[in-house]
C-alpha cells in the first residue's frame, strides 16, 4: 500500500459529542446542540456543522462512520440514524484500501426525506506508483441540493476507516454565465485550407473559483496526447446553470483535500448546457497529465461530463461541446477523431502493466477500466461525438469554397421586456453574400422574428435570446453564426424592514420586480445581521428571518443586509437597513 503524500492533512482524532463520533480534515468540527430534529427517526444530539477552511467558501465536514454511528440493520448491512446537519449540497464516502461495499445515502431537503441513492464507487484514479496515488478510495461525489439531514447505509463488508464527506460550495454571484454556441453548429466557417481547428470557448479555473492553494506541486506534462477519454461525474443531473461552478469547486475540494490528489482529476469538464471548463491546472493548450484514467494518463487528456449518464441521456449541447473539444485538442497532435491507436497500459484493472491495447482515439472510461463510466447513455453517443469532431477537422483542414466571415456578426441592446435588440450581421467574402437572420428563444426559432431588430417580451423572461445569422452565396458552403444576446431578466428592488426586542431581531423583506412585469422572484437569499448570516428561501417573493432567539444580538445600532443571488428571470439585488438593538 503506497504511503499517503505528505501534503495530505492529518486526520483529526474522533471527538465524541452527544454520542456521535466525528473526524474532520481541514475543517472545524462542531455539533450544534441548538438544532433539534423535527423527525422522530432523528435522535437528539445536535446537528453536524460544516465549516470552511481559511480563505475558502467551500464548507466541509468529514464524519467517521464507526460503531457509534453505524448499527447493524440486517445481515451484512449497517445503517446510521437520520443525522441532522447544517446546510450541505454534496455527499460522498471515503475509506482506505480496496472494498466492494455498497454505500447508499438519502438526504433531507426542504423538510422531506428523499429516496435512497447508491453512491457509485469512484473509478477515476492516478496511475499505479504515481506520486499522486494515495491509499484513500471513495465514491463519486453526489449533488443533492441544499440539504439539512443525511442518513447512510452500507451493504457488504464495511471498509476500513469509512468516512462520510459533506460539502457545501457556497453559491457566488459570479457563477451566472452564458452558453456559447458550438463549432458543430457552424459557429464560424472562416477557415482557410490547412488552418488548424480553433480552440472552443473554455472557461478558466478562475471563472469557476479555484482555490489555488489547494493544489500540491506544479503541473506535470505528457510528451504527447494520443487519446481523449470521456468520463461522467455520476453526481446527478438536476443541477442548474448557475450551480455548475459550485459543483466544480466541490469536485476540486473532494479530489484534493479528501482523496489527497494534487489537483482536480480531469483536464476538462463539460456541463449539460454545452459549456466547457478548464479542470486541472497547467494550460488548456498543453498536454497536462491528469488523474482520470487508471493506467492510461500518460498519453491522454480526460474530460468529465457533469451528471449521471447511466440514467439520463446527454444533451445535444453537451455532445456538441465534446466534439468541439475533441476536434481542437486532437488536431494539435494530428490524431484522427474516428481512428484507433495502440496504447501501452501502465496498469489498470482491465489491462495489466505493459499490455498494448488497441483503443479508440476518443473512447469511454469503460474501454480502459472495469467501470460503467461514462454511463451507457453517453457511451452510446460517442460515435456521434467522433463523427462531429471528424467533420470539424475536415472543415478546417480541408476547407473548400465557402462564404467567409471577414467581420463576425454581433448583437446590441438590453435583454429586458420592452427593450429592443439589434443585430449587426457582419461582413462576408464574397461581398454579395445574402444574409438572413432568425431570432431564437432558448435555442428555438421565434415565429416571425426574422428582421435585424427584435423587441423582448415577457414571454422571453428567463430565456436566452440569440440570433442565427446565415450568409449564403451560389456555389459556396454557407457561413452561419449564432450570436447570444443573453438571458432576459428584470431588475429587482429589495425592500427591507427590521425590528428588535430584547436582543432578538426580526427581518422582513419584499423582493419587488420592475413595475409592470408579472413575475415572482424565487430561490434563496442571504440575510446578515451583525455578522450572523442565514440563507432563507423566498415564499411569494417575500422572506422572514429571526436572529438572536437563542443567543441574543448585542445591543447597539446594527446593520441588516439582504442579498439576493437572482434566478432565471430576476437580477441579483441587495437591500439593507439599520436597526437599534436593545439589551436582552
Amino acid at each position: 500500500m503506497p504511503p499517503e503524500p505528505t501534503h495530505r492533512r492529518s486526520l483529526v482524532k474522533a471527538a465524541v459529542v452527544g454520542g456521535v463520533a466525528v473526524g474532520a480534515v481541514g475543517v472545524a468540527v462542531r455539533l450544534d446542540p441548538s438544532s433539534q430534529p423535527d423527525d422522530p427517526r432523528e435522535q437528539p444530539g445536535g446537528a453536524l456543522d460544516l465549516s470552511a477552511d481559511s480563505g475558502s467558501d467551500v464548507k466541509a465536514l468529514e464524519v467517521r462512520l464507526d460503531d457509534s454511528l453505524l448499527t447493524r440493520s440486517a445481515q451484512a448491512r449497517w445503517t446510521t440514524r437520520a443525522l441532522p446537519t447544517s446546510v450541505h449540497s454534496m455527499v460522498a464516502a471515503t475509506w482506505r484500501g480496496e472494498s466492494t461495499a455498497e454505500v447508499s445515502v438519502r438526504s433531507k431537503v426542504a423538510g422531506s426525506w428523499g429516496q435512497w441513492q447508491v453512491l457509485p464507487a469512484l473509478d477515476d484514479h492516478p496511475d499505479p506508483d504515481d506520486a499522486e496515488e494515495t491509499a484513500v478510495r471513495g465514491t463519486h461525489l453526489r449533488w443533492v441540493g441544499a440539504a439539512e439531514g443525511v442518513q447512510v447505509q452500507v451493504g457488504g463488508t464495511r471498509p476500513r476507516d469509512l468516512t462520510l464527506v459533506l460539502l457545501h460550495p457556497q453559491p457566488r454571484a459570479a457563477d451566472a454565465d452564458e452558453v456559447p454556441t458550438s463549432l458543430v453548429a457552424g459557429r464560424s466557417t472562416a477557415a482557410r485550407e490547412g488552418d488548424p481547428v480553433p480552440k472552443p470557448t473554455i472557461r478558466s479555473r478562475k471563472s469557476w473559483g479555484a482555490t489555488e492553494s489547494w493544489r500540491n506541486g506544479s503541473p506535470r506534462y505528457n510528451s504527447t496526447i494520443e487519446q481523449l477519454h470521456v468520463h461522467h461525474t455520476a453526481s446527478g443531473n438536476d443541477y442548474s446553470r448557475t450551480d455548475v461552478p459550485a459543483l466544480i469547486r466541490g469536485f476540486y475540494r473532494y479530489h484534493t483535500q479528501n482523496l489527497g490528489w494534487s489537483d482536480i482529476a480531469y483536464n476538462f469538464l463539460v456541463d449539460k448546457y454545452g459549456r466547457l471548463w478548464e479542470g486541472r491546472a497547467g494550460g488548456v493548450a498543453k498536454p497536462v497529465r491528469g488523474a482520470h484514467t487508471l493506467g492510461f494518463n500518460a498519453t491522454s487528456t480526460g474530460v468529465a461530463a457533469i451528471g449521471n449518464y447511466e440514467v439520463t441521456g446527454p444533451s445535444k449541447a453537451m455532445l456538441g461541446a465534446l466534439a468541439d473539444l475533441a476536434a481542437w485538442k486532437l488536431d494539435q497532435y494530428a490524431r484522427r477523431p474516428r481512428g484507433k491507436i495502440k496504447v501501452r497500459s501502465e496498469g489498470s484493472d482491465r489491462y495489466r502493466a505493459g499490455t498494448v491495447a488497441t483503443l479508440r482515439i476518443i473512447d469511454g472510461h469503460r474501454d480502459t477500466n472495469d467501470t460503467a463510466c461514462p454511463g451507457k447513455l453517453l457511451y452510446a453517443r460517442l460515435p456521434d461525438v467522433r463523427s462531429d469532431a471528424h467533420r470539424i477537422v475536415e472543415r478546417y483542414r480541408n476547407a473548400d469554397k465557402k462564404v467567409r466571415a471577414t467581420r463576425r456578426p454581433s448583437v446590441s441592446g438590453r435583454t429586458r421586456p420592452g427593450k429592443r435588440l439589434e443585430v449587426d450581421p457582419g461582413a462576408y467574402d464574397p461581398s454579395g453574400a445574402k444574409v438572413s437572420v432568425q431570432w431564437r428563444r432558448a435555442g428555438k426559432a421565434i415565429s416571425g422574428a426574422t428582421g435585424l431588430r427584435y423587441r423582448c417580451t415577457e414571454d422571453d423572461l428567463g430565456s436566452e435570446i440569440s440570433a442565427l445569422v446565415r450568409a449564403t452565396s451560389p456555389g459556396a458552403e454557407a457561413a452561419q453564426d449564432v450570436v447570444n444576446a443573453g438571458r432576459v431578466t428584470i431588475p429587482v428592488k429589495v425592500v427591507v424592514s427590521a425590528r428588535s426586542r430584547r436582543g432578538k431581531v426580526v427581518v422582513k423583506a419584499d423582493l419587488v420586480p420592475a413595475q409592470g412585469v408579472d413575475v415572482v422572484p424565487t430561490g434563496r437569499v442571504t440575510v446578515t445581521v451583525s455578522g450572523r448570516s442565514d440563507q432563507v428561501a423566498l415564499r411569494d417573493g417575500r422572506l422572514r428571518a429571526t436572529f438572536g432567539a437563542r443567543k441574543p444580538i448585542k445591543a447597539g445600532d446594527r446593520l441588516v443586509t439582504v442579498t439576493y443571488a437572482g434566478d432565471r428571470a430576476c437580477n441579483p439585488a441587495r437591500g439593507e437597513v439599520r436597526v437599534q438593538v436593545d439589551d436582552a
